[in-house]
């Protein structure tokens, strides 16, 4: 385990995070991409930047979209704020190739759940950090984890925990991701 920054969505009930068309949503409701940007910030840059920081800077940009945080919309806003490079991909062979550069992180957005196929990391949509990659695995940051979430029928067997990391292989990663954008963020 490489000791990574940790947040978890649903650490933060209380906290708003509120949809600009219904004035509704917290964090753990709806916060997977801010606290994501925020694992990638601090992991990366070693500088302070919560997940409410990066849900003010969300909303400010006006990515908060129901029902998430739209990231064509953020991701270059946060990309500018911190001085990274950021590549945008549906290609799962280029995110691969990414990680195995070691430039940065990628936040991935998975798809969840679709005829014949049930979501590893989320039922629906939702957005992951991917950390490194070593041979066929892949480090996983999960803003929604919490003990047994991987126990369930269809995610068994796909993913093994280091601590707050998920480990899966990449095929894994390229079947949850299906048709969704990876988000590329090379250290300044």
């Amino acid at each position: 385990m490489k000791g990574y920054i940790f947040y978890c969505q649903l650490d933060y009930p209380d906290l708003p995070y509120p949809c600009t068309s219904t004035g509704r949503g917290t964090i753990a409701d709806n916060g997977c991409g801010p606290c994501c940007a925020a694992m990638v910030a601090e992991n990366l840059l070693h500088v302070p930047f919560k997940p409410w920081d990066a849900c003010r800077l969300a909303i400010a940009c006006g990515a908060r979209d129901k029902p998430g945080t739209d990231f064509y919309i953020f991701a270059p806003v946060f990309a500018d704020k911190f001085g990274f490079s950021l590549q945008v991909t549906e290609d799962p062979k280029e995110a691969e190739a990414f990680l195995r550069s070691g430039k940065g992180m990628i936040i991935a957005n998975t798809q969840g759940d679709r005829e014949g196929y049930t979501g590893v990391f989320s039922d629906s949509g939702h957005y992951i950090v991917l950390t490194g990659l070593e041979q066929d695995t892949v480090r996983v940051l999960d803003p929604m984890y919490r003990p047994g979430r991987f126990d369930l029928p269809g995610r068994k067997g796909k993913v093994r925990m280091e601590g707050n990391e998920a480990l899966a292989s990449f095929s894994v990663i390229t079947e949850d991701c299906k048709d969704r954008p990876y988000f590329l963020f090379s250290k300044p």
